[in-house]
């Protein structure tokens, strides 16, 4: 089984589209609407409700210009994708969106205890990004691609996908380092998150390649 036979794999990947689309949309309409921010992005104190949900689509920020708020999105979109789809389609659609859940609720409390203990009286704290859900994608990710080379590295390592992802996973994991100080810590949560998904989900995924994987010339049973 190569890394498109997952892509392509019968199976839904409905979640990772809808996140995607959400990260697109709510980017486009600051982007249209630049005084849309502060009201859109996490916010502490909370200005809106809805900005526990906007503010995780939402990327960019007033201080950056198009290009970079652009260049976020599609970083982003990067794990988002890539990695969310491998996961969607190995641990099935309902797995992921309850783990999009937890992750997402992780990132909105770890939001608020910082910018809490962090903020200055009369101050208000804001923030925006999936980053903090995305790098937990990474990890599961990469794990779903160790375990699809459990059985014969060789053919992973002739991929060039292969090293697309791995070239965008350490590219995701250097940007921690240009981060301020409490956007590493959310990310590293994140990080750990993912660990603590793969392991919860390991057998799952596992179960994923001993199933019978059909490609375009032949159906096999991997062991």
């Amino acid at each position: 089984m190569k890394i498109r036979d997952i892509y392509f794999k019968k199976g839904n990947y409905v979640v990772s589209a809808i996140v995607a689309s959400l990260c697109i949309a709510v980017t486009a309409v600051y982007l249209l609407f630049p005084q849309t921010w502060e009201s859109i992005a996490y916010s502490y104190p909370i200005n809106h409700p809805w900005q526990i949900c906007s503010g995780i689509f939402l990327h960019g920020s007033p201080e950056l210009s198009t290009e970079a708020t652009v260049g976020h999105l599609l970083f982003n979109l990067l794990l988002i994708l890539p990695f969310g789809l491998l996961i969607e389609k190995a641990i099935g659609s309902k797995r992921f969106f309850i783990m999009f859940l937890i992750l997402w609720a992780i990132n909105a409390v770890a939001f608020f205890v910082i910018a809490m203990t962090t903020t200055p009286k009369g101050e208000k704290a804001f923030s925006a990004g999936i980053s903090g859900i995305a790098y937990a994608y990474e990890v599961v990710g990469l794990y779903v691609l160790y375990s699809l080379g459990r059985k014969d590295f060789k053919l992973l390592f002739k991929q060039v996908s292969f090293y697309c992802l791995i070239g965008i996973a350490v590219v995701m994991l250097l940007l921690i380092c240009a981060a301020g100080l409490w956007s590493a810590v959310i990310h590293f949560i994140a990080i750990v998150c993912g660990v603590i998904f793969t392991i919860a989900f390991h057998k799952t995924i596992q179960a994923f390649f001993s199933s019978a994987v059909c490609t375009d010339t032949a159906c096999e049973k991997t062991a």
